[in-house]
């Protein structure tokens, strides 16, 4: 099994897989304000920094107007990326 690096299931000595970062990038279409050609992108990332897990977001522009939807990507991220054991 592949485990976070900085859980308590991984062991460098055991010849496990470990994930160290991971990076997700959501897309979607641009608000009603906006191009309709543009394109809204916010990155998610988790980095193990030595001493723990340190999660980052990115986004030059995301419009939600129900915080519920950031409460998805954010639940999405932490499924994917093994954030938590």
């Amino acid at each position: 099994m592949i485990h976070a690096i900085d859980s308590e299931e991984f062991n460098y000595k055991s010849q496990q897989i470990g994930i160290d970062d991971v990076s997700i990038q959501y897309v979607q279409a641009g608000d009603c304000t906006e191009d309709e050609d543009n394109v809204q992108t916010i990155t998610i990332s988790s980095r193990n920094s030595g001493v723990g897990r340190f999660l980052n977001i990115k986004t030059d522009g995301w419009s939600f107007d129900n915080i519920d939807e950031l409460t998805e990507i954010i639940n999405d991220f932490k499924q994917r990326a093994l954030c938590s054991d």
